[in-house]
């Protein structure tokens, strides 16, 4: 064997040992992640240079894909049947709970407690969304809170103060279409979209028509309650005429385009009509406000639908990788950049950041305030697998519409909603 041989030979044995000892190239690890296509996209844009970002740190490629709320459990539920969740899950207020019921969520407490190291106490309102059984299935995200957007300048027109209460949006809309201001000012649509069934909810619980008792178990609606609230919101569509038929088909932007336009005084919707506006510089911003969610006789109880949730599925290879994601998305470094780059939407769910300078605005505050005061899907219980099914099956907003286009009675709008709830908890029990 001749000496230049012998030297390419050992060339190449010393080249394959050191590619041996080389870590893991961006290429080995191959992720896939699934996140909620928002209506910020520079907070998308944020939010997927931090993943990439944290991909690299940890060595693996990140193939991101997206859904809005319209298409979310669409997307889920195929890939659920066909065992292909991703690796890392973005999923809202009732994924947790419906994934992990099925088994398909991977335990995440020990992932909890490294992020609560660093962004502090996780708020109780948000617990009770992803911990089951002693367990924690997801890590909280951000919340993006449904708040009441209103137009101050018709409301000073017909000399009328922001409402509080259910009663004084129909009071003042009834005011806002006599003054020949708007035709249907009232714009609750009442669907089946988060625009609908989250104000059902946060209706019925400050009406005090909540359907389970602190454990989560199923007491039933309170039909007197349950009706009360009804008969408050429904004449808009009904009798007053101050909300027209079409909005009961809007999809999840159809409130926010219709706001724009001057078409509607009041609208349940997150930050981002606030966002479309200061963006576009649109001429109706210095007249928009916003409040509160109103209260009712049990009081102020929102309902927190928009909590969204970091999950990882038991169908992902990469479980070692996918918890460093997370952990380091919720970094302090970059969730903060995120945050603050959300346009207002992402409010944290960590006491310590809520309480962060950023929200110290007029709207910042009404915005993390209604945060702090978000009551989660199935409250007074826990976020339970029946809790989400009854959001998921629309049972609530359909009793609206059971009113409104097929003209029942409230009372048998209830007794058919209840029926339905009962058969939730029947199939789903709480233990």
């Amino acid at each position: 064997m001749s000496k230049a041989f012998r030297w390419i030979l050992l060339s190449a044995a010393v080249l394959a040992l050191a590619l041996a000892l080389q870590p893991a190239s961006a290429a080995d690890v191959k992720m896939t992640l699934w996140r909620l296509k928002t209506y910020i996209p520079p907070a998308d844009k944020i939010l997927d240079t931090s993943i990439q970002e944290c991909g690299k740190k940890i060595g693996a490629e990140v193939t991101i894909q997206t859904y809005t709320f319209d298409d979310m459990w669409t997307k889920y539920t195929a890939a659920i049947e066909s065992k292909t969740l991703p690796d890392v899950a973005e999923l809202d207020a009732v994924g947790p709970a419906r994934l992990a019921n099925l088994g398909r969520l991977s335990d995440v407490s020990d992932l909890v407690g490294t992020v609560t190291k660093e962004l502090g106490e996780l708020a109780q309102n948000a617990e009770g969304a992803v911990k089951f059984s002693g367990k924690f299935y997801a890590v909280p995200h951000y919340a993006i809170p449904l708040i009441l957007f209103y137009r101050k300048d018709l409301l000073e027109k017909v000399s009328a103060q922001p409402p509080d209460t259910w009663e004084a949006i129909n009071e003042i809309s009834v005011k806002i279409k006599k003054a020949g201001l708007q035709d249907f000012p009232q714009g609750f649509p009442w669907n089946r979209t988060g625009d609908g069934y989250d104000p059902a909810m946060s209706l019925l619980w400050s009406y005090g028509a909540a359907w389970v008792d602190k454990s989560g178990k199923f007491t039933g609606l309170p039909k007197d309650k349950a009706v009360q609230a009804i008969k408050v919101v429904t004449p808009a569509y009904t009798t007053d005429k101050t909300a027209a038929f079409d909005y009961l088909s809007w999809s999840g932007s159809g409130n926010n385009e219709a706001f724009m336009a001057g078409k509607i005084a009041f609208t349940p919707n997150g930050p981002s009509i606030l966002f479309q506006e200061d963006s576009t510089k649109h001429p109706l911003r210095k007249d928009t406000a916003i409040k509160i969610m109103p209260k009712g006789p049990a009081g102020r109880n929102l309902a927190l639908t928009f909590v969204m949730n970091w999950g990882i599925p038991v169908d992902g290879k990469q479980q070692k990788e996918a918890r460093a994601l997370v952990a380091c998305l919720m970094s302090k470094e970059k969730f903060t950049t995120y945050m603050t780059g959300s346009f207002q939407q992402a409010v944290p769910l960590f006491k310590s950041l809520i309480n962060h300078e950023y929200w110290n605005t007029p709207d910042g505050k009404v915005i993390a305030e209604t945060v702090k005061l978000g009551r989660p899907v199935g409250w007074p219980g826990p976020t339970t697998p029946a809790a989400a099914e009854v959001v998921s099956s629309n049972v609530l907003t359909d009793m609206m519409t059971r009113v409104i286009v097929d003209k029942v009675t409230p009372e048998k709008a209830v007794e058919e909603a209840d029926k339905r709830i009962k058969e939730i908890y029947d199939r789903l029990p709480v233990k």
